[in-house]
């Protein structure tokens, strides 16, 4: 597996086939919850207190909406020069 980016098939996690839409939708929200206490257990170490934490979370997302944004300018701007100020 070494120089993968992905891990082999047999390695990914399943989703049952029989979940409802409701399900995975839920199934989904759990892991974005998950990513989201890693990601704050991580900014609470660089702080102490409830109020820095807050801060350290703004920051971090504010970070990420501008480097989000960047590529997506930058995307845009590929398409057009790809495909000509005439769209084609």
């Amino acid at each position: 597996m070494s120089g993968q980016l992905l891990p082999s098939h047999e390695l990914m996690p399943n989703v049952p086939a029989d979940l409802t839409p409701e399900q995975r939708v839920q199934l989904w929200v759990d892991l974005m919850d998950t990513c989201e206490q890693f990601l704050l257990a991580g900014l609470r170490r660089t702080t102490a207190s409830d109020e820095g934490l807050r801060t350290a979370y703004r920051k971090w997302y504010s970070e990420r909406m501008e480097e989000h944004d960047r590529t997506v300018a930058h995307m845009a701007e590929e398409f057009h020069r790809r495909l000509g100020a005439d769209g084609g």
